[in-house]
């Protein structure tokens, strides 16, 4: 066995690859990326099978197919390898009217607005930190 083969389970292995698939996928959803996704998921499921490949020579496809996989996901132990197409992709909602600024003071109605003027909008405290920065 090579020396860079380190003896992981595959829960182990799954525990490791399933938050970054995550958090890749959670970031970048804002984005158009849904085909990205969907490539990203077909690529890590093909790396972990030729790791269990790897792993396991001598075992046939239906005996890995018996012990790894459960509805056309590879799991182990309880845990599933995350897919990441099926994260939800989101588009940048507008909001810019929403927010406060010194600009659009007017225009922000203080009703419907989510995000509202705070303590430090106030001319006067920016005023005196500027003042105590100086």
């Amino acid at each position: 066995m090579p020396p860079h083969a380190v003896l992981l389970s595959l829960e182990e292995v799954l525990r490791t690859v399933n938050p970054v698939l995550r958090g890749w996928a959670a970031y970048f959803r804002y984005g158009v990326s849904k085909r990205t996704f969907a490539y990203l998921g077909w690529y890590a499921w093909w790396r972990v099978l030729r790791w269990i490949r790897y792993k396991r020579p001598h075992m046939t496809w239906k005996q890995l197919r018996r012990r790894y996989f459960g509805a056309d996901r590879i799991s182990e132990g309880g845990l599933v390898l995350y897919n990441p197409a099926k994260m939800k992709v989101e588009r940048y909602r507008f909001r810019g009217a929403q927010i406060s600024t010194p600009y659009n003071i007017d225009e922000v109605d203080p009703e419907k607005a989510r995000f509202r003027r705070t303590s430090h909008d106030d001319v006067a405290f920016v005023g005196q930190v500027s003042e105590y920065l100086a």
